[in-house]
């Protein structure tokens, strides 16, 4: 019976086995458990680390989540206002077109009456004109009686002499 040795200094007593040289001793097998171990150990600090990352990527995507969020109701709230502004200048344009509309329509009344007060202002002229003309007519026709009516005046007997 072959007894094999532990690394941790214990002894083992195989009764059954019989180890042969060079099929199977213990030191390779503690060896592989060894890196094993050593392996487990890596991958240990690496899914620790790959928890850490996930943490902190998980707290990223959530900040840009609510960042988005946050443009998201930003953009919405132009969008509304921009809409806002657009009906306010469409509002404003058909203001607009309608005082246009309305201070052209003025402006042709406004032409007409004027043409209609020069019409009458013309014709009122050529009558005052005529008017005047008339007067001095008369007045030349009435100097010319007066100056008939003195000169007979003259003639008559008992007129006085000057």
């Amino acid at each position: 019976m072959k007894t094999l040795i532990c690394p941790c200094s214990r002894v083992f007593p195989f009764s059954t086995f019989q180890a042969e040289p060079g099929w199977f001793t213990i030191t390779p097998m503690l060896q592989d458990l060894d890196s094993l171990s050593a392996r487990i150990g890596q991958l240990v600090q690496l899914v620790q680390r790959l928890q850490s990352d996930r943490a902190a990527l998980q707290a990223r995507v959530t900040s840009l989540e609510q960042e988005r969020s946050a443009l998201r109701d930003q953009l919405l709230r132009q969008e509304s206002a921009q809409k806002e502004a657009i009906e306010q200048v469409r509002d404003h344009a058909g203001q607009m077109d309608a005082l246009r509309k309305q201070a052209e329509a003025a402006e042709a009344r406004l032409r007409d009456e004027a043409a209609r007060y020069r019409a009458d202002y013309e014709t009122a002229r050529q009558g005052l004109q005529a008017s005047q003309a008339e007067s001095d007519r008369l007045r030349a026709a009435a100097q010319a009686a007066q100056q008939r009516i003195d000169a007979v005046l003259v003639r008559l007997p008992g007129a006085p002499q000057e």
